[in-house]
């Protein structure tokens, strides 16, 4: 049985009993918030979005507010708000410099994402992010797919630096066929740099 802090579908019922049983909660109660606001996160953004401001707006303390921006950046990006995601993720990568036992973000998650989704108002941001990050190893395909893709991408919007556009665009589409099926949309802008 799933525990009531970790619904993946929700109804005006699930609602009623979430909440009922969130304010009989003594301990953790701004955890199980964000907990079910993570889990609603990609099938119910909106419910996801409105169970952060309900944290934001209640909570005791401040422990668990890097996971729910994170939680917050991953529903916005369900939803189609690119902006506002990493904008959030962002605020998270900051907080991650006061409180680094918490790590919550990624810098290279945030530079992958930036490019994908073409935030020009992120790119400066996510191009210093990048350059925190060292080319993850041959053999881990996912982070190293998204590091020289993450690159191409910056390199090439920006127009900074095309030759390393290319090579970073040819490393990314060098990997495993698995991962880039995938990113089918990366990838088709990948093979552009190349055939520039």
């Amino acid at each position: 049985m799933t525990e009531w802090y970790r619904n993946t579908d929700w109804n005006d019922d699930i609602e009623r009993m979430f909440f009922a049983k969130l304010g009989r909660a003594r301990s953790q109660r701004d955890q199980y918030l964000v907990l079910q606001a993570h889990h609603l996160s990609q099938s119910h953004p909106d419910v996801s979005l409105r169970l952060i401001d309900h944290y934001f707006e209640t909570r005791t303390d401040d422990f668990d507010d890097g996971r729910a921006r994170g939680v917050a950046a991953a529903a916005q990006f369900a939803s189609g708000g690119y902006v506002e995601a990493l904008d959030n993720y962002m605020l998270v990568l900051k907080g991650q410099e006061a409180n680094q036992d918490l790590y919550v973000g990624s810098p290279l998650q945030f530079a992958f994402l930036t490019a994908r989704f073409r935030s020009d108002t992120h790119y400066e941001a996510a191009q210093a992010q990048l350059t925190s990050v060292d080319l993850p190893a041959d053999e881990q395909f996912e982070p190293r797919f998204r590091y020289c893709a993450a690159s191409a991408l910056l390199h090439a919007a920006t127009g900074r630096d095309p030759a390393r556009a290319l090579a970073m665009a040819q490393i990314a589409l060098g990997l495993p066929q698995p991962v880039l099926d995938s990113y089918p949309d990366v990838v088709w802008r990948l093979r552009g740099i190349t055939r520039s």
